[in-house]
């Protein structure tokens, strides 16, 4: 696998410890140098990390291969933490003949090693940025395998499948082609509904990967800012009674429910002669074209005018949710909405439901949902490829089939990284930071 390598897997900074991690066939030698103390395999022992004017007291631990993280040798040191203290250790372990190691290059290692499928490492990588309890369940449920044993078991069913169409085509004087073909079919035809179900919860993936994007929308001085404000449980926007001082769109996000929503407090959408105004108005109309969800903000204590109206029409066939501001006041308006004081919070709470209601958020999150676009893509490619096998099972031979059961397999095998390119896996292992 190449040379032993190390690095600080802790953040650097004040704390109670600082792990430095080392793997590879010199790591135990290494290790055995430096501490002066017991290193048995898969225990914590005390002892005396010593090299030249260094003389720190922690724990180490030894993880034998192959049964450990990476499938190598490894032993990690538990030292106090700290900048100084773990930079020291870390140079006395490279000092004594390891390298650094590079970004994720733990990880990759043990995904050479077949101690984590490549899906999994994404998973990883998903579980320590998750921004929202959703977010992390579905990095929780990646890095567990689910979807590598999707693709494992859908490659195992499709390598028999081609065994069956290999054995009709070595031996066509048994004439079994017509056979393994239409049995290949069933097979096909279960593999398709499975893959499209998969499929199906990549809406809810965008979802919780990026969050709810709501764009909140209204003419000027309706409460835009207020209810913003409202939404955060804090002072964002700047609240004036003056036309026009949103000038731009301000981005908040909040997390409720276990889900990230990303509020767009957009500027007033009105004629205005103001060249920066402007500037923020076309920006109001670009960000309620890809919001997820738009709130039209209409005051209720007035009467709607026409440029209420104008926008009406402008979100008409949007997700949106009528939100009638100052719900305090007399009403005079005639129209169903979700009724809101921006001023005291009262709806707030309920708005924030319909807004999570709205939304395709229908799939169990518990279970597994795509959140990646490359094992979106890898399914879509595995699909088609599927889809065209059955198609093909109709009227053509048995190695057209198979060919193309053949392609779904190598699609399926880019989820778990046995069939994906090396540049690939190089660029998703670089997303990790060093250490891990």
């Amino acid at each position: 696998m190449g040379k032993t390598i190390a690095s600080i897997s802790t953040p650097m900074g004040v704390g109670a410890i600082a792990i430095v991690r080392m793997s590879g066939d010199e790591a135990l030698s290494i290790a055995s140098r430096l501490f002066h103390g017991k290193l048995e395999d898969r225990k914590l022992n005390l002892g005396q990390f010593v090299f030249e004017d260094l003389k720190e007291q922690c724990l180490a631990v030894y993880f034998k291969a192959p049964r450990s993280f990476t499938g190598e040798d490894m032993v990690e040191f538990q030292v106090h933490g700290g900048v100084i203290v773990a930079r020291k250790v870390l140079e006395a372990l490279l000092e004594s003949g390891a390298r650094l190691a590079e970004n994720g290059e733990f990880s990759k290692r043990a995904f050479l090693n077949g101690k984590l499928s490549l899906s999994s490492a994404e998973g990883m990588i998903d579980v320590i940025n998750a921004s929202s309890e959703a977010e992390l369940k579905a990095g929780y449920n990646l890095m567990s395998g689910e979807l590598s044993k999707f693709a494992k078991d859908s490659q195992t069913a499709l390598t028999d499948m081609l065994a069956e169409l290999e054995v009709a085509l070595d031996y066509p004087e048994h004439d079994d082609e017509a056979m393994a073909i239409e049995s290949a079919r069933k097979k096909l035809e279960d593999m398709i509904a499975k893959t499209e179900a998969l499929l199906a919860t990549v809406g809810t993936g965008k979802l919780i990967k990026s969050g709810v994007s709501v764009a909140i929308v209204g003419k000027p001085n309706v409460g835009k800012s207020s209810l913003l404000n409202a939404l955060l449980g804090e002072d964002r926007a700047i609240v004036t009674s003056v036309e026009g001082t949103t000038r731009d769109t301000i981005s908040e996000t909040i997390s409720y429910s276990g889900y990230n929503i990303n509020f767009v407090d957009t500027a007033g959408v009105r004629e205005s002669d103001d060249e920066v105004e402007k500037i923020g108005i076309e920006r109001s109309k670009k960000a309620i074209e890809s919001a997820d969800v738009v709130l039209l903000l209409i005051d209720s204590s007035r009467e709607l005018d026409e440029r209420d109206q104008e926008l009406m029409k402008l979100t008409e066939g949007k997700r949106r949710i009528l939100v009638l501001n100052k719900c305090d006041l007399k009403s005079k308006v005639e129209i169903e909405g979700i009724k809101v004081s921006a001023k005291s919070g009262e709806g707030v709470e309920e708005l924030k439901k319909k807004i999570l209601d709205s939304v395709d958020l229908k799939v169990d999150t518990s279970g597994l949902v795509i959140t990646n676009m490359r094992h979106e893509e890898a399914l879509k490619e595995a699909l088609d490829a599927l889809k065209e096998a059955d198609s093909a099972a109709e009227s053509e031979s048995a190695d057209i089939v198979a060919f193309l059961v053949k392609r779904a397999w190598t699609a399926f095998g880019k989820i778990t990284g046995e069939t994906e390119n090396e540049a690939i896996i190089d660029k998703i292992f670089s997303k990790f930071c060093l250490g891990k």
